[in-house]
Order: C-alpha cells, then structure tokens, then sequence
C-alpha cells in the first residue's frame, strides 16, 4: 500500500516572540555594517518602494552587500521582543544577492520598533496617512517627480544608536509568506516624529507564529 503524499508543514514562518533569556548569544555574528545614503522611492500604501535606478543604500551581511530595496511599515508591530509590542515596526528590506547559488535566503530584513512622538492633541491617522505626513515633515524631502507620491529619504534616520541584534531564519510576514528570508531584528528602539496619534490597526500585521524547532541567536552578551 502506497505511503501518503503528504504536504510538509512550514516551520519558519515569522514573525515571532523574541526572548532575550531564551536566545543563544553568538559572538561569531559580525555587526551589521550600514551603508546608507539618501534614496529615491514611491510610497505605496504601507511601504517605500525604492528606485533602483537611483542611488543605493545597501548592508554589508556576513560579508556580502546586500542592497535596499523597500521600506515596509506596520502597525502595531509584528515581533514581541520580551513581551513588549511596539506601536509602529519598520522593515527594512534588503537582497541578497548570492541567493541561491551561495546563500540559502533571498532577503535579509531588519526589523526596526519604531515610537512615534508627536503632538497627542492632533488629528488621528491610519498608518498610510501618517505615512504621507511623516515623509512630509523634517526628517525627508518631497521629490519633485511627475505626479507619484516620490519622496527622498536617508534610512539611517530610522536606526537606533546601539545596533545588537535578535537573528533568525523565517519568513515574509505578507503575501505568500515564503521561507527565504534571514531576519535581523534590531534590539533597540527608534524614536520617530509624525504627523500626530497613529491610529494601530491590527490588519496591517500578522499574529505571531510558533518558533517550532528554531533557534534564536543574539550577537550582544548579558550584564551580570
């Protein structure tokens, strides 16, 4: 009798809870190298999708440079770090370009919690509204392009000073969620300024998945 076909369930799908006691510290992680510069992208939604016709911000990973692609925010944020939720968690997209001859993931994410501070006696606004305000404000440049909704913007706004990190192997947390992505979840948080309140909506992220046969990796020690 013919064994079942069966359907092998995914086991690496993010995001997840991150628990700084329960991760393992890794001293073999390299820091993060950011070499960021001021992009061009279009808003599209939730997201900043760059052009890649224009200059490039780019991460040096495990020693390959990994180039920027888009800027994916929600709200409230997807990764739990010691229980906490971040009201706002920003995705900085990068690929991988040694994908898959040399790398097994085609995305390196880092994932950012963001805390909005602004004006709490201003208008609320759903998180694409905010969006257009914030890019509108101090912090980038309104590009002057046709009649898209094109902005210039330094990332590196959105980095915290101390850059340790929570690693990962997992998934896309929209679309189809495929399995190829490295995630760097940064361990500190980015104050960030915007137009007032962010109103959170829960549809714009996905619920937490189980960590199944996972490991966890820090590349910071503990203090005694």
């Amino acid at each position: 009798m013919p064994a079942p076909l069966v359907t092998p369930q995914r086991t690496q799908q993010s995001p997840i809870k991150l628990n700084t006691l329960k991760s393992y510290y890794a001293p073999e992680l390299r820091p993060l190298e950011f070499q960021y510069t001021k992009v061009a992208g279009t808003l599209v939604g939730e997201e900043l999708v760059l052009d890649r016709a224009g200059p490039v911000s780019q991460v040096v990973f495990d020693g390959m440079k990994c180039p920027l692609r888009k800027l994916h925010f929600h709200a409230p944020g997807e990764h739990r770090i010691d229980g906490m939720i971040a009201e706002l968690e920003l995705h900085l997209v990068h690929e991988i370009l040694e994908y898959p001859d040399a790398y097994p993931s085609a995305y390196l994410f880092v994932g950012v919690m963001l805390a909005p501070t602004t004006d709490k006696t201003a208008p609320v606004h759903a998180l694409a509204p905010w969006l257009r305000g914030h890019f509108d404000g101090r912090a980038v440049t309104r590009a002057a392009r046709d009649a898209r909704q094109d902005y210039e913007i330094d990332p590196s706004i959105y980095l915290p000073e101390d850059r340790a990190y929570f690693r990962y192997e997992g998934s896309m947390t929209t679309g189809d969620t495929e399995e190829i992505v490295t995630w760097t979840v940064l361990r500190d948080p980015k104050a960030v300024e915007g137009p007032g309140p962010l109103q959170l909506d829960p549809k714009t992220s996905r619920l937490v998945q189980p960590l199944m046969r996972r490991y966890v990796l820090r590349n910071f020690a503990l203090i005694a």
